[in-house]
C-alpha cells in the first residue's frame, strides 16, 4: 500500500423527511474526487551511493491501489553547501539515482524537482551518526506458546538536544517490517533523555526463534524526517474504519503541494544473534 493519502473534505447534502419523532434522516453524501499529487521519497545516506529519488502520482484513499503512475522525463538534481550538484540519472520509470554525490555528515543537501511544469523543492541536514554500543535480547513465552523477543538498543545520546532517531530492523527471516511489533517505523527523540545513555526496546513478537541474525541499523535524522515518519506511523496504524475520518497526509518538507519527504541522514549499525 502507498503510504501517501489526500485529504478531502466530504459536502454533505442532507434532506430531511417531515419533522416528526418517528421520521428517519436520509443523508445524500457527495465525496470530492481528488486530484493526482506528486509524490517523492528521496535519500542521501552517509553509506555509499548511489542515492534513489522516486517519484509517482497519489492514490485514491477510498479506493486504494498497488500500482502507482510513475512520474517520468523528470529533471531531478541534490546539491550540498560545499558546492557539490548531481543531476540524477532515470534508471527505470520513475526512479532516479545518483552519479557522483557523496552524502557527508554535517552538510546540507537540497533537492530540486522539475516535472510537468511544476518546480519542488526539499532541504535535509544530515545529522553526525551516533553509534549503537549495545545490542541485548532476551526471550519470553507468552500463555499461547508464542516466543517474544525484546530487543533493546542501546546508545549515548549527544549532549545538544534536539536529536532524532529511526532504528530499522533487517532480519534473516523473510517478513514484512510492520510484522516485528505492528508498527512500520521505530522512531526516537531526545526530549526527555537529551544527553543520557538510551535504551529503545523493540518488541518481536512472532517469526523469530533462537539462532534468527538481526541487524539493526540507527538512522540519525533531522525533525523535518521524524515528523514525517511519525505522522505516518499514525496513518498507518489507524484503525481505518468505516466511522474514521479520512487521514490527513503525513508532514513533509516538500514545497508545491508535494507528498512524501527529502531526507539525509547518517547511519550506524550493529548485529545480534538471538539467544
Amino acid at each position: 500500500m502507498n503510504p501517501m493519502f489526500v485529504h478531502r473534505a466530504p459536502v454533505f447534502a442532507a434532506a430531511f423527511a417531515a419533522a416528526s419523532i418517528s421520521c428517519q434522516k436520509v443523508v445524500s453524501i457527495d465525496l470530492n474526487n481528488a486530484n493526482p499529487q506528486m509524490v517523492a521519497e528521496a535519500i542521501v545516506t552517509s553509506a555509499p551511493g548511489p542515492y534513489t529519488v522516486t517519484l509517482s502520482k497519489s492514490g485514491d484513499y477510498f479506493t486504494p491501489s498497488l500500482s502507482f503512475p510513475p512520474v517520468t522525463h523528470a529533471l531531478v538534481t541534490i546539491a550540498d553547501n560545499a558546492g557539490a550538484t548531481d543531476t540524477l540519472k532515470e534508471t527505470s520509470q520513475g526512479t532516479y539515482h545518483t552519479s557522483a554525490l557523496h552524502g557527508t555528515q554535517g552538510r546540507t543537501y537540497a533537492l530540486r524537482i522539475i516535472a510537468e511544469g511544476k518546480e519542488y523543492d526539499a532541504v535535509s541536514t544530515m545529522p553526525a551518526s551516533v553509534p549503537i554500543d549495545t545490542l541485548v535480547a532476551f526471550h519470553t513465552r507468552e500463555s499461547d506458546g508464542d516466543l517474544v523477543y525484546n530487543l533493546y538498543v542501546i546508545f549515548k545520546d549527544p549532549p545538544e538536544p534536539g536529536n532524532y532517531y529511526r532504528m530499522n530492523l533487517r532480519v534473516s527471516v523473510p517478513i514484512s517490517p510492520d510484522s516485528i511489533d505492528g508498527r512500520r517505523y521505530h522512531l526516537y527523540d531526545d526530549k526527555l533523555s537529551n544527553g543520557n545513555e538510551a535504551a529503545v526496546r523493540i518488541r518481536m513478537r512472532n517469526h523469530f526463534s533462537t539462532g534468527d541474525t538481526v541487524w539493526v541499523d540507527l538512522l540519525s535524522i533531522d525533525k523535518a524526517s521524524y515528523d514525517y515518519f511519525n505522522t505516518l506511523n499514525n496513518i498507518l496504524t489507524s484503525d481505518r474504519s468505516p466511522t474514521s475520518l479520512a487521514p490527513a497526509n503525513p508532514n513533509t518538507n516538500l514545497t508545491n503541494g508535494a507528498l512524501g519527504y527529502f531526507a539525509a541522514y547518517s547511519i550506524s549499525s550493529r548485529m545480534i544473534i538471538l539467544p
